[in-house]
């Protein structure tokens, strides 16, 4: 079976540099593809550039170049890898971290969106195009955090944000969920998320520190024992021809 009818397309848009850092240096416990999550259920994701899943999740199947079909049950974040960030970019990423949220939702276990336990979603940009008071207004009025909750990671601003040596050379934009249902507690985003607009001087440094502590979060807010992967496995039993 072949996980990607695309998988040719691996490294046209920068996935590669950024798949192979990650396969060099994350933990034994987490794994780095490109390719796809399958539900339960048999729903295929969109062609992703980078998932990070739980390694102690098998692969579905595998292509020459790497890419793979994985386990959404396995699923611990994706990266949508830009190479210089385009306001376009901005509403395409959003659009599709709304499908593919939409997809997680299968899993019950995975408790609430805006929770640990769910897949993270975040929009990685080497560099912008686009200067970042403009990227904000758009991430700011398109994104909910009931509906998408996607963070956005750039590497490199673009020049004139960063016009002094000691500016930061890039940042995160995020949105905080509102502390409670308490009106009082919900802040001025549609879903009453908080901006958070995050500078960065070493931002691959800030990303992968990140990646590997969330990672942990995530595993620990689901509790997955070795007895609920077995289970899991049942769930995904088209892949194998085992009854």
């Amino acid at each position: 079976m072949a996980s990607s009818s695309n998988s040719q397309t691996i490294g046209r848009n920068g996935e590669l540099p950024f798949l192979k850092f990650l396969q060099r240096y994350l933990p034994f416990t987490l794994r780095a593809v490109s390719g796809h999550f399958i539900t339960p259920s048999g729903k295929l994701s969109p062609q992703l550039d980078i998932i990070v899943v739980d390694a102690r999740y098998p692969l579905l199947a595998e292509n020459d170049d790497g890419s793979a079909l994985v386990m959404l049950h396995s699923v611990i974040r994706i990266y949508e890898i830009k190479t210089n960030l385009k306001i376009k970019d901005m509403h395409a990423a959003l659009a599709a971290a709304k499908t593919v949220k939409a997809l997680s939702r299968q899993v019950a276990e995975f408790g609430d969106i805006d929770g640990f336990g769910f897949p993270q979603y975040v929009l990685c940009a080497y560099h912008s195009a686009a200067r970042l008071e403009s990227l904000k207004q758009v991430y700011f009025a398109d994104v909910d955090v009931d509906r998408v909750h996607m963070d956005a990671v750039i590497l490199r601003y673009h020049p004139s944000d960063r016009p002094g040596a000691d500016d930061a050379l890039g940042g995160e934009l995020h949105v905080e969920p509102p502390f409670s249902d308490d009106p009082a507690c919900r802040g001025p985003l549609p879903g009453g998320g908080y901006p958070v607009s995050r500078p960065m001087h070493t931002p691959l440094s800030d990303l992968y520190y990140s990646l590997v502590q969330d990672s942990y979060y995530v595993l620990g807010e689901r509790r997955f024992s070795f007895d609920a992967l077995g289970a899991h496995f049942n769930e995904y039993m088209n892949w194998s021809t085992a009854l």
